[in-house]
Protein backbone atom coordinates (compact mmCIF):
# COMPACT_ATOMS: atom_id res chain seq x y z
CA UNK A 1 0.00 0.00 0.00
CA UNK A 2 2.85 2.37 0.84
CA UNK A 3 4.52 1.66 -2.52
CA UNK A 4 1.32 2.18 -4.51
CA UNK A 5 0.47 5.31 -2.51
CA UNK A 6 3.94 6.73 -3.10
CA UNK A 7 3.66 6.12 -6.84
CA UNK A 8 0.20 7.75 -7.00
CA UNK A 9 1.40 10.76 -4.99
CA UNK A 10 4.35 11.08 -7.35
CA UNK A 11 2.10 11.35 -10.40
CA UNK A 12 -0.22 13.76 -8.58
CA UNK A 13 2.77 15.93 -7.71
CA UNK A 14 3.88 15.86 -11.35
CA UNK A 15 0.44 17.12 -12.43
CA UNK A 16 1.05 20.26 -10.34
CA UNK A 17 4.28 21.10 -12.16
CA UNK A 18 4.58 23.37 -15.18
CA UNK A 19 6.23 21.58 -18.08
CA UNK A 20 8.67 23.83 -19.93
CA UNK A 21 11.37 21.99 -21.82
CA UNK A 22 13.94 24.81 -22.11
CA UNK A 23 14.48 27.51 -19.45
CA UNK A 24 15.82 31.05 -19.48
CA UNK A 25 19.58 31.57 -19.44
CA UNK A 26 21.46 33.02 -16.48
CA UNK A 27 24.07 35.21 -18.16
CA UNK A 28 25.72 38.53 -17.37
CA UNK A 29 24.18 40.20 -20.41
CA UNK A 30 20.86 40.93 -22.04
CA UNK A 31 19.59 42.52 -25.24
CA UNK A 32 17.45 45.58 -25.96
CA UNK A 33 15.70 45.85 -29.31
CA UNK A 34 14.58 49.23 -30.66
CA UNK A 35 12.01 49.61 -33.41
CA UNK A 36 10.79 52.92 -34.78
CA UNK A 37 7.97 53.51 -37.24
CA UNK A 38 8.57 52.08 -40.68
CA UNK A 39 10.27 54.61 -42.90
CA UNK A 40 12.10 56.32 -40.04
CA UNK A 41 15.47 57.61 -41.07
CA UNK A 42 18.71 56.06 -39.93
CA UNK A 43 19.63 59.40 -38.33
CA UNK A 44 16.54 59.35 -36.08
CA UNK A 45 17.16 55.73 -35.17
CA UNK A 46 20.74 56.62 -34.29
CA UNK A 47 19.57 59.52 -32.09
CA UNK A 48 17.22 57.28 -30.07
CA UNK A 49 19.82 54.53 -29.80
CA UNK A 50 22.58 56.90 -28.67
CA UNK A 51 20.29 58.49 -26.10
CA UNK A 52 19.34 55.12 -24.61
CA UNK A 53 22.96 53.95 -24.66
CA UNK A 54 24.15 56.99 -22.70
CA UNK A 55 21.42 56.53 -20.07
CA UNK A 56 22.21 52.83 -19.67
CA UNK A 57 25.91 53.51 -19.13
CA UNK A 58 25.04 55.67 -16.13
CA UNK A 59 23.81 52.58 -14.28
CA UNK A 60 26.42 51.30 -11.82
CA UNK A 61 25.81 47.61 -12.53
CA UNK A 62 26.18 47.99 -16.32
CA UNK A 63 29.76 47.65 -17.53
CA UNK A 64 29.38 48.11 -21.31
CA UNK A 65 26.78 48.66 -24.00
CA UNK A 66 27.34 47.73 -27.66
CA UNK A 67 25.03 49.35 -30.21
CA UNK A 68 24.15 48.06 -33.68
CA UNK A 69 22.15 50.63 -35.64
CA UNK A 70 20.32 49.63 -38.78
CA UNK A 71 21.90 46.17 -38.77
CA UNK A 72 21.57 43.02 -36.67
CA UNK A 73 23.93 42.18 -33.85
CA UNK A 74 26.20 39.15 -34.23
CA UNK A 75 24.77 35.86 -32.97
CA UNK A 76 26.37 35.94 -29.52
CA UNK A 77 23.84 33.45 -28.09
CA UNK A 78 22.96 30.20 -29.82
CA UNK A 79 19.17 30.68 -29.80
CA UNK A 80 19.08 34.47 -30.20
CA UNK A 81 17.87 35.56 -33.62
CA UNK A 82 19.09 39.15 -34.20
CA UNK A 83 16.63 39.98 -36.99
CA UNK A 84 16.91 41.68 -40.37
CA UNK A 85 18.64 45.00 -41.16
CA UNK A 86 16.48 48.11 -41.60
CA UNK A 87 16.83 51.85 -41.10
CA UNK A 88 14.22 51.86 -38.30
CA UNK A 89 15.74 49.16 -36.06
CA UNK A 90 18.66 49.00 -33.63
CA UNK A 91 19.97 46.52 -31.08
CA UNK A 92 21.85 47.06 -27.85
CA UNK A 93 23.84 44.31 -26.16
CA UNK A 94 24.17 45.20 -22.47
CA UNK A 95 27.00 43.70 -20.40
CA UNK A 96 26.37 43.62 -16.64
CA UNK A 97 28.68 42.92 -13.72
CA UNK A 98 27.11 39.52 -12.91
CA UNK A 99 24.22 37.18 -13.68
CA UNK A 100 22.48 38.31 -10.47
CA UNK A 101 22.78 41.92 -11.60
CA UNK A 102 21.11 40.96 -14.88
CA UNK A 103 18.18 39.40 -13.00
CA UNK A 104 17.74 42.61 -10.98
CA UNK A 105 18.17 44.99 -13.91
CA UNK A 106 15.77 43.32 -16.35
CA UNK A 107 12.47 44.39 -14.71
CA UNK A 108 13.93 47.79 -13.76
CA UNK A 109 15.10 48.62 -17.28
CA UNK A 110 11.90 47.30 -18.84
CA UNK A 111 9.67 49.39 -16.58
CA UNK A 112 11.78 52.55 -16.93
CA UNK A 113 12.18 52.65 -20.71
CA UNK A 114 9.02 50.86 -21.89
CA UNK A 115 7.30 54.14 -22.88
CA UNK A 116 10.27 56.48 -22.61
CA UNK A 117 10.44 57.34 -26.32
CA UNK A 118 7.24 58.47 -28.00
CA UNK A 119 8.26 57.17 -31.43
CA UNK A 120 10.16 54.01 -30.49
CA UNK A 121 9.21 50.56 -29.23
CA UNK A 122 11.72 49.32 -26.62
CA UNK A 123 11.86 45.59 -25.99
CA UNK A 124 14.08 44.14 -23.24
CA UNK A 125 15.01 40.51 -23.88
CA UNK A 126 16.50 38.06 -21.44
CA UNK A 127 18.72 35.40 -22.97
CA UNK A 128 17.14 31.94 -23.05
CA UNK A 129 17.45 28.52 -24.65
CA UNK A 130 14.09 28.82 -26.40
CA UNK A 131 14.36 29.16 -30.17
CA UNK A 132 11.26 31.38 -30.40
CA UNK A 133 10.87 35.09 -31.07
CA UNK A 134 8.04 35.42 -28.51
CA UNK A 135 7.01 33.03 -25.72
CA UNK A 136 3.30 33.56 -26.47
CA UNK A 137 2.12 33.67 -30.05
CA UNK A 138 -1.40 33.13 -31.42
CA UNK A 139 -1.89 32.92 -35.17
CA UNK A 140 -5.32 33.50 -36.73
CA UNK A 141 -5.40 31.69 -40.08
CA UNK A 142 -7.90 32.06 -42.93
CA UNK A 143 -8.72 33.90 -46.13
CA UNK A 144 -10.94 36.81 -44.99
CA UNK A 145 -8.42 39.31 -43.61
CA UNK A 146 -11.03 41.62 -42.06
CA UNK A 147 -12.66 38.81 -40.08
CA UNK A 148 -9.23 37.58 -39.03
CA UNK A 149 -8.27 41.05 -37.79
CA UNK A 150 -11.51 41.29 -35.79
CA UNK A 151 -10.81 37.98 -34.02
CA UNK A 152 -7.18 38.95 -33.46
CA UNK A 153 -8.24 42.24 -31.85
CA UNK A 154 -10.55 40.39 -29.43
CA UNK A 155 -7.66 38.16 -28.37
CA UNK A 156 -5.33 41.15 -28.10
CA UNK A 157 -7.83 43.07 -25.94
CA UNK A 158 -8.05 40.15 -23.50
CA UNK A 159 -4.27 39.79 -23.38
CA UNK A 160 -4.02 43.50 -22.56
CA UNK A 161 -5.98 42.81 -19.37
CA UNK A 162 -3.08 40.55 -18.33
CA UNK A 163 -0.42 43.09 -19.27
CA UNK A 164 1.52 44.33 -16.28
CA UNK A 165 0.64 41.34 -14.11
CA UNK A 166 1.60 38.40 -16.32
CA UNK A 167 2.31 39.70 -19.84
CA UNK A 168 4.25 42.58 -21.32
CA UNK A 169 4.69 44.00 -24.81
CA UNK A 170 1.36 42.69 -26.09
CA UNK A 171 1.25 43.40 -29.83
CA UNK A 172 -0.82 42.48 -32.85
CA UNK A 173 0.64 42.49 -36.33
CA UNK A 174 -2.51 44.29 -37.52
CA UNK A 175 -1.67 47.22 -35.23
CA UNK A 176 1.30 48.12 -37.40
CA UNK A 177 0.27 50.75 -39.94
CA UNK A 178 2.57 52.03 -42.62
CA UNK A 179 2.58 55.53 -44.11
CA UNK A 180 2.04 55.35 -47.85
CA UNK A 181 1.42 57.76 -50.71
CA UNK A 182 -1.08 56.91 -53.43
CA UNK A 183 -0.08 58.31 -56.85
CA UNK A 184 -2.86 58.29 -59.46
CA UNK A 185 -1.83 59.44 -62.99
CA UNK A 186 -3.98 62.13 -64.64
CA UNK A 187 -4.91 60.43 -67.90
CA UNK A 188 -5.58 63.51 -70.02
CA UNK A 189 -2.46 65.38 -68.87
CA UNK A 190 -0.28 62.31 -69.27
CA UNK A 191 -1.63 61.69 -72.77
CA UNK A 192 -1.00 65.32 -73.75
CA UNK A 193 2.63 65.21 -72.57
CA UNK A 194 3.28 61.65 -73.66
CA UNK A 195 3.92 60.30 -70.18
CA UNK A 196 3.00 56.72 -69.28
CA UNK A 197 2.52 55.12 -65.88
CA UNK A 198 5.80 53.22 -66.31
CA UNK A 199 7.59 56.53 -66.97
CA UNK A 200 6.24 57.92 -63.69
CA UNK A 201 7.39 54.74 -61.88
CA UNK A 202 10.84 55.01 -63.43
CA UNK A 203 11.06 58.67 -62.42
CA UNK A 204 10.16 57.85 -58.82
CA UNK A 205 12.67 55.03 -58.82
CA UNK A 206 15.52 57.10 -60.16
CA UNK A 207 14.82 59.97 -57.74
CA UNK A 208 14.66 57.87 -54.59
CA UNK A 209 17.10 54.99 -54.97
CA UNK A 210 20.17 54.19 -57.00
CA UNK A 211 20.10 52.51 -60.37
CA UNK A 212 22.71 49.84 -61.16
CA UNK A 213 24.68 50.71 -64.30
CA UNK A 214 27.64 48.38 -64.49
CA UNK A 215 30.44 46.94 -62.37
CA UNK A 216 34.20 47.14 -62.39
CA UNK A 217 36.76 44.64 -61.20
CA UNK A 218 39.37 45.60 -58.69
CA UNK A 219 41.77 42.65 -58.45
CA UNK A 220 39.53 39.75 -57.39
CA UNK A 221 36.71 41.95 -56.11
CA UNK A 222 33.77 43.12 -58.19
CA UNK A 223 32.62 46.67 -57.37
CA UNK A 224 29.10 47.72 -58.46
CA UNK A 225 28.58 51.12 -60.10
CA UNK A 226 25.25 52.78 -59.34
CA UNK A 227 23.66 55.99 -60.57
CA UNK A 228 22.45 58.43 -57.89
CA UNK A 229 20.41 61.58 -58.52
CA UNK A 230 21.56 64.55 -56.44
CA UNK A 231 18.45 66.61 -55.89
CA UNK A 232 19.78 68.55 -52.87
CA UNK A 233 16.81 67.43 -50.79
CA UNK A 234 16.81 67.26 -47.03
CA UNK A 235 14.29 64.47 -46.92
CA UNK A 236 11.42 62.74 -48.66
CA UNK A 237 8.60 64.93 -47.39
CA UNK A 238 5.14 65.04 -48.90
CA UNK A 239 5.76 68.45 -50.53
CA UNK A 240 9.11 67.41 -52.00
CA UNK A 241 7.50 64.35 -53.55
CA UNK A 242 5.07 66.59 -55.43
CA UNK A 243 8.01 68.56 -56.87
CA UNK A 244 9.87 65.54 -58.24
CA UNK A 245 10.63 65.95 -61.92
CA UNK A 246 9.25 63.49 -64.48
CA UNK A 247 10.61 63.46 -68.05
CA UNK A 248 8.25 63.85 -71.01
CA UNK A 249 8.68 62.05 -74.32
CA UNK A 250 7.26 64.80 -76.59
CA UNK A 251 9.17 67.88 -75.51
CA UNK A 252 12.09 66.17 -73.79
CA UNK A 253 11.68 68.40 -70.77
CA UNK A 254 10.68 67.54 -67.20
CA UNK A 255 7.53 68.51 -65.35
CA UNK A 256 6.66 68.27 -61.64
CA UNK A 257 4.92 65.09 -60.54
CA UNK A 258 1.94 67.05 -59.21
CA UNK A 259 1.18 68.19 -62.76
CA UNK A 260 0.67 64.70 -64.15
CA UNK A 261 -0.59 62.79 -61.09
CA UNK A 262 -2.81 63.20 -58.02
CA UNK A 263 -0.84 62.60 -54.82
CA UNK A 264 -2.79 61.62 -51.70
CA UNK A 265 -1.50 60.34 -48.33
CA UNK A 266 -2.58 56.84 -47.40
CA UNK A 267 -2.22 54.54 -44.38
CA UNK A 268 -2.17 50.80 -44.81
CA UNK A 269 -1.83 47.90 -42.40
CA UNK A 270 1.28 45.82 -42.27
CA UNK A 271 1.74 43.16 -44.90
CA UNK A 272 -0.34 40.10 -44.01
CA UNK A 273 1.91 37.17 -43.22
CA UNK A 274 1.42 33.59 -44.35
CA UNK A 275 1.61 30.45 -42.27
CA UNK A 276 1.41 27.10 -43.99
CA UNK A 277 0.13 28.73 -47.19
CA UNK A 278 -2.71 30.56 -45.40
CA UNK A 279 -3.05 34.24 -44.57
CA UNK A 280 -2.08 34.86 -40.96
CA UNK A 281 -2.66 37.61 -38.41
CA UNK A 282 -0.45 37.13 -35.34
CA UNK A 283 -0.80 38.30 -31.74
CA UNK A 284 2.30 37.94 -29.61
CA UNK A 285 3.58 38.86 -26.19
CA UNK A 286 6.51 38.56 -23.82
CA UNK A 287 6.22 37.31 -20.25
CA UNK A 288 6.73 39.41 -17.15
CA UNK A 289 10.06 38.42 -15.66
CA UNK A 290 9.64 35.45 -13.32
CA UNK A 291 6.15 34.52 -14.59
CA UNK A 292 5.22 31.14 -16.07
CA UNK A 293 4.22 30.99 -19.73
CA UNK A 294 2.20 27.81 -19.14
CA UNK A 295 -0.33 29.45 -16.82
CA UNK A 296 -0.84 32.55 -18.98
CA UNK A 297 -1.17 30.47 -22.13
CA UNK A 298 -3.82 28.31 -20.45
CA UNK A 299 -5.85 31.43 -19.57
CA UNK A 300 -5.69 32.70 -23.15
CA UNK A 301 -6.75 29.32 -24.55
CA UNK A 302 -9.66 29.20 -22.11
CA UNK A 303 -10.79 32.69 -23.18
CA UNK A 304 -10.64 31.77 -26.86
CA UNK A 305 -12.58 28.56 -26.27
CA UNK A 306 -15.35 30.21 -24.23
CA UNK A 307 -15.72 33.62 -25.89
CA UNK A 308 -14.78 33.38 -29.57
CA UNK A 309 -16.83 31.54 -32.19
CA UNK A 310 -14.62 30.94 -35.18
CA UNK A 311 -16.36 31.41 -38.55
CA UNK A 312 -16.01 28.77 -41.22
CA UNK A 313 -12.61 28.85 -42.88
CA UNK A 314 -10.83 30.54 -39.96
CA UNK A 315 -8.69 28.62 -37.48
CA UNK A 316 -6.28 29.38 -34.65
CA UNK A 317 -2.78 27.97 -34.38
CA UNK A 318 -0.58 28.45 -31.35
CA UNK A 319 3.08 29.28 -31.83
CA UNK A 320 5.81 30.38 -29.46
CA UNK A 321 6.70 28.04 -26.62
CA UNK A 322 3.49 26.02 -27.09
CA UNK A 323 4.58 25.02 -30.57
CA UNK A 324 8.14 24.34 -29.42
CA UNK A 325 6.94 22.12 -26.56
CA UNK A 326 4.66 20.18 -28.91
CA UNK A 327 7.64 19.49 -31.15
CA UNK A 328 10.07 18.70 -28.31
CA UNK A 329 8.05 16.72 -25.76
CA UNK A 330 7.20 13.70 -27.99
CA UNK A 331 10.86 13.12 -28.83
CA UNK A 332 11.87 13.45 -25.15
CA UNK A 333 9.11 11.06 -24.05
CA UNK A 334 10.24 8.60 -26.74
CA UNK A 335 13.83 8.84 -25.52
CA UNK A 336 12.67 8.29 -21.93
CA UNK A 337 10.75 5.16 -22.89
CA UNK A 338 13.76 3.91 -24.86
CA UNK A 339 15.97 4.43 -21.79
CA UNK A 340 13.54 2.42 -19.63
CA UNK A 341 13.48 -0.41 -22.18
CA UNK A 342 17.28 -0.49 -22.25
CA UNK A 343 17.37 -0.74 -18.46
CA UNK A 344 14.82 -3.56 -18.57
CA UNK A 345 16.88 -5.38 -21.18
CA UNK A 346 19.98 -5.34 -18.99
CA UNK A 347 17.94 -6.44 -15.96
CA UNK A 348 16.64 -9.45 -17.87
CA UNK A 349 20.18 -10.36 -18.92
CA UNK A 350 21.54 -9.94 -15.38
CA UNK A 351 18.84 -11.73 -13.33
CA UNK A 352 17.64 -14.12 -16.07
CA UNK A 353 14.21 -13.93 -14.46
CA UNK A 354 11.39 -11.78 -15.79
CA UNK A 355 9.66 -11.55 -12.39
CA UNK A 356 12.58 -10.03 -10.52
CA UNK A 357 13.53 -7.84 -13.51
CA UNK A 358 10.05 -6.30 -13.65
CA UNK A 359 10.00 -6.03 -9.86
CA UNK A 360 13.24 -4.04 -9.94
CA UNK A 361 11.92 -1.84 -12.72
CA UNK A 362 8.69 -1.20 -10.84
CA UNK A 363 10.64 -0.19 -7.73
CA UNK A 364 12.10 2.77 -9.66
CA UNK A 365 8.67 4.48 -9.50
CA UNK A 366 9.19 4.90 -5.75
CA UNK A 367 11.50 7.85 -6.48
CA UNK A 368 8.93 9.90 -8.40
CA UNK A 369 7.34 11.53 -5.36
CA UNK A 370 10.65 12.81 -3.99
CA UNK A 371 11.83 14.05 -7.40
CA UNK A 372 8.64 15.92 -8.26
CA UNK A 373 8.23 17.26 -4.73
CA UNK A 374 11.68 18.83 -4.94
CA UNK A 375 10.82 20.53 -8.24
CA UNK A 376 7.58 21.84 -6.75
CA UNK A 377 9.21 23.02 -3.50
CA UNK A 378 11.90 24.97 -5.39
CA UNK A 379 9.26 26.31 -7.83
CA UNK A 380 11.07 24.99 -10.89
CA UNK A 381 9.45 24.10 -14.18
CA UNK A 382 9.88 20.52 -15.33
CA UNK A 383 12.25 20.69 -18.30
CA UNK A 384 14.72 18.75 -20.37
CA UNK A 385 17.41 18.54 -17.69
CA UNK A 386 14.75 17.43 -15.19
CA UNK A 387 14.04 14.48 -17.46
CA UNK A 388 17.75 13.65 -17.43
CA UNK A 389 17.64 13.85 -13.64
CA UNK A 390 14.69 11.44 -13.45
CA UNK A 391 16.47 8.92 -15.72
CA UNK A 392 19.62 9.19 -13.60
CA UNK A 393 17.57 8.80 -10.43
CA UNK A 394 15.83 5.71 -11.79
CA UNK A 395 19.24 4.21 -12.55
CA UNK A 396 20.35 4.86 -8.97
CA UNK A 397 17.22 3.25 -7.51
CA UNK A 398 17.63 0.34 -9.91
CA UNK A 399 21.21 -0.14 -8.74
CA UNK A 400 19.96 -0.25 -5.14
CA UNK A 401 17.37 -2.81 -6.17
CA UNK A 402 20.02 -4.96 -7.79
CA UNK A 403 22.15 -4.83 -4.63
CA UNK A 404 19.14 -5.81 -2.49
CA UNK A 405 17.49 -8.43 -4.68
CA UNK A 406 20.73 -10.12 -5.69
CA UNK A 407 21.55 -10.89 -2.05
CA UNK A 408 17.94 -11.92 -1.33
CA UNK A 409 18.04 -14.35 -4.26
CA UNK A 410 21.29 -15.83 -2.97
CA UNK A 411 19.78 -16.38 0.48
CA UNK A 412 16.55 -17.86 -0.87
CA UNK A 413 17.92 -20.05 -3.67
CA UNK A 414 21.36 -21.10 -2.38
CA UNK A 415 20.92 -21.01 1.40
CA UNK A 416 17.30 -22.22 1.53
CA UNK A 417 15.85 -19.31 3.52
CA UNK A 418 12.13 -18.54 3.10
CA UNK A 419 11.24 -15.52 0.99
CA UNK A 420 10.23 -13.39 3.99
CA UNK A 421 13.38 -14.17 5.93
CA UNK A 422 15.59 -13.66 2.87
CA UNK A 423 13.97 -10.26 2.18
CA UNK A 424 14.40 -9.03 5.76
CA UNK A 425 18.01 -10.23 5.96
CA UNK A 426 18.86 -8.63 2.61
CA UNK A 427 17.27 -5.34 3.71
CA UNK A 428 19.26 -5.18 6.94
CA UNK A 429 22.52 -6.37 5.34
CA UNK A 430 22.37 -4.04 2.32
CA UNK A 431 21.19 -0.99 4.24
CA UNK A 432 24.72 0.37 4.71
CA UNK A 433 25.90 0.28 1.06
CA UNK A 434 22.54 1.65 -0.13
CA UNK A 435 22.74 4.47 2.42
CA UNK A 436 26.34 5.32 1.49
CA UNK A 437 25.67 5.42 -2.25
CA UNK A 438 22.49 7.48 -1.73
CA UNK A 439 24.20 9.95 0.61
CA UNK A 440 27.22 10.45 -1.65
CA UNK A 441 24.95 10.93 -4.67
CA UNK A 442 22.84 13.54 -2.86
CA UNK A 443 25.94 15.41 -1.72
CA UNK A 444 27.54 15.15 -5.16
CA UNK A 445 24.82 17.24 -6.82
CA UNK A 446 24.81 19.98 -4.15
CA UNK A 447 27.21 22.14 -6.26
CA UNK A 448 24.69 22.00 -9.12
CA UNK A 449 21.99 23.28 -6.76
CA UNK A 450 24.19 25.99 -5.25
CA UNK A 451 25.21 27.24 -8.71
CA UNK A 452 21.58 28.40 -9.31
CA UNK A 453 21.94 27.61 -13.00
CA UNK A 454 18.58 27.70 -14.74
CA UNK A 455 19.67 24.75 -16.87
CA UNK A 456 21.35 22.39 -14.37
CA UNK A 457 19.91 23.27 -10.96
CA UNK A 458 16.57 21.49 -11.69
CA UNK A 459 18.50 18.31 -12.50
CA UNK A 460 20.43 18.55 -9.21
CA UNK A 461 17.21 19.12 -7.25
CA UNK A 462 15.54 16.09 -8.88
CA UNK A 463 18.42 13.79 -8.02
CA UNK A 464 19.04 15.12 -4.49
CA UNK A 465 15.42 15.22 -3.32
CA UNK A 466 14.59 11.97 -5.10
CA UNK A 467 17.43 10.10 -3.42
CA UNK A 468 16.72 11.51 0.06
CA UNK A 469 12.97 10.89 -0.05
CA UNK A 470 13.20 7.45 -1.60
CA UNK A 471 15.92 6.09 0.74
CA UNK A 472 13.58 5.18 3.58
CA UNK A 473 10.81 4.09 1.22
CA UNK A 474 13.15 1.85 -0.77
CA UNK A 475 14.52 0.07 2.30
CA UNK A 476 11.04 -0.46 3.76
CA UNK A 477 9.00 -1.25 0.64
CA UNK A 478 11.38 -3.18 -1.64
CA UNK A 479 11.97 -6.10 0.78
CA UNK A 480 8.22 -6.41 1.34
CA UNK A 481 7.60 -6.39 -2.43
CA UNK A 482 10.14 -9.20 -2.84
CA UNK A 483 8.54 -11.21 -0.03
CA UNK A 484 4.99 -10.86 -1.44
CA UNK A 485 6.04 -11.85 -4.95
CA UNK A 486 8.09 -14.91 -4.07
CA UNK A 487 5.99 -16.09 -1.10
CA UNK A 488 3.16 -16.80 -3.53
CA UNK A 489 5.52 -18.79 -5.74
CA UNK A 490 6.73 -20.86 -2.76
CA UNK A 491 3.17 -21.63 -1.65
CA UNK A 492 2.34 -22.80 -5.17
Amino acid sequence: CIGIGTMVLGFLMFSRLNVQMLPNSTRDMFAIELELAEGSSLERTSEVCDSLQRMLLKEDRIKAVSAFIGEPAPRFHITYNPGMPATNVAQLIVKTESANATEDLLPYIDDKYDHYFCDAYVRVRQMDYQATAHPIEINVLGNDVQEMIGIAEQIRDYMLTLEGSELRNVKCIADKVHARVRITPKREECARLGISASAISLGLLSNNISLPITSIKEKDREVPVNLYVDTNRNGDSYDELANLRVATTLTGKTVPLSQVADITPNWTRATVQRNGGKKCVSIYSDMMFGKSQIESSAKIKKFIKNNIDLPSGISIKYGGLDSMNQDTIPSIVGSFIAAVLVLLFFLLIYFKKASIAFLTLYSTTLCFFGAFFGEWAFKFEFGMTSVLGVVSLMSIIMRNGIILYEYAEELRCNCGHPAKEAAMMAGSRRMRPIFLTSATTALGVVPMIISKSSLWTPMGVVICSGVLFSFVIVLSVMPVMYWLVFENKESK
